[in-house]
């Protein structure tokens, strides 16, 4: 028999394991010395003010350079992307040291109400979060130090999916890195998650309940979404269709063990975007970890908590790229790899 603990987490499976609760406060991790940060503040209007990081690579002041803005994926994050039950996970301070490192600044923010951010998390959604990215977008292109038609966002899960967002109603946002990026409206994303959690779990549901449990948990999750602006946002906004509009070049980056979103949606955004390359990573799961599982229930076993090296190789040869291509060649057009 199921316990209220588990039909709860089976109803929400999809917001749950997307969304990345509990997160710590900012870290104070030494920095590399080639690196030059300081805190800022990003006013988005006279409720939310977000607070965070913004470096960049030792460089003449009169040299701007490219600039990354990093957007966090479901829950409410602060600017590293540390989880309290993953000690040592802090996805977004280890892209942003190799992007800085690279030669790219790099902003990255405490999702509202979280660390130094001022605001309410609690019933903003994507659209909202996606508000929130364009003033930091905004606030980068008035910076001395920030080339300002070469602002790229690189979002992970719902991260990837404001990007878009941003990317679709400003066509001056240079390029786009979608990592763990969805193809599909979250109330697919969401069935799609219970249905694997519910086949993969030999004791708890009998193969005759699966089908009537799942049905019952679809209900319920349509009956929470009623009132929750969040998840209702989420289960209707599809990327696909967002991404039609989107005229930016972009790399999708995916773990082929993402047991949140399924590999193959990578490769479906891709094809919709006008500019994209897809490329699947082995033995990754979706919080861009080394994972030969991929279940969510137990990353807390994994010995590795740094984002995968090919990820970050990827990233960096791309953004080079889309440098290189905008400085020397701008005719030149990156051809789509469905």
């Amino acid at each position: 028999m199921m316990g209220k603990s588990q039909w709860a987490a089976l109803v929400v499976f999809g917001a749950v394991v997307l969304a990345c609760e509990g997160r710590t406060a900012p870290s104070s991790a030494a920095r590399d010395l080639r690196t030059d940060h300081r805190e800022v503040r990003v006013e988005v209007d006279s409720a939310v003010t977000l607070a965070g990081d913004f470096a960049w690579p030792t460089a003449p002041a009169s040299v701007p350079v490219p600039a990354v803005l990093l957007l966090s994926g479901s829950g409410a994050q602060d600017r590293d992307g540390a989880r309290t039950e993953l000690p040592g996970y802090r996805p977004f301070a280890d892209i942003a040291d190799t992007l800085v490192a690279a030669g790219f600044a790099v902003l990255r923010l405490d999702d509202r109400g979280m660390g130094a951010s001022t605001g309410r998390f609690d019933g903003a959604t994507t659209e909202d979060f996606a508000r929130d990215a364009t003033a930091a977008v905004t606030w980068l292109r008035g910076q001395s130090r920030v080339q300002p038609e070469r602002i790229a966002l690189v979002g992970h899960s719902e991260g990837a999916l404001v990007a878009l967002l941003v990317a679709r109603d400003d066509p001056r946002v240079w390029a786009l890195g979608l990592l763990g990026a969805a193809s599909r409206p979250g109330r697919e994303i969401a069935r799609w998650q219970r249905a694997t959690l519910v086949a993969s779990d030999l004791t708890t549901w009998a193969p005759a309940q699966r089908a009537a449990v799942l049905a019952r948990a679809e209900s319920d999750a349509d009956a929470i979404a009623a009132t929750d602006r969040w998840l209702r946002t989420w289960f209707s906004l599809d990327p696909r269709t967002i991404a039609r509009d989107v005229r930016q070049p972009a790399v999708l980056l995916h773990g082929e063990n993402d047991r949140q979103v399924p590999v193959e949606q990578a490769d479906e955004l891709a094809a919709v975007l006008h500019e994209a390359r897809a490329v699947r990573l082995p033995h990754t799961n979706h919080l861009l970890l080394d994972d030969f599982d991929g279940d969510p229930r137990g990353y807390v076993r994994l010995d590795s908590r740094r984002v995968e090296g090919e990820i970050l190789r990827v990233l960096v040869t791309f953004l080079e790229q889309q440098n290189r291509k905008n400085r020397f060649s701008e005719g030149n057009t990156m051809k789509k790899i469905r």
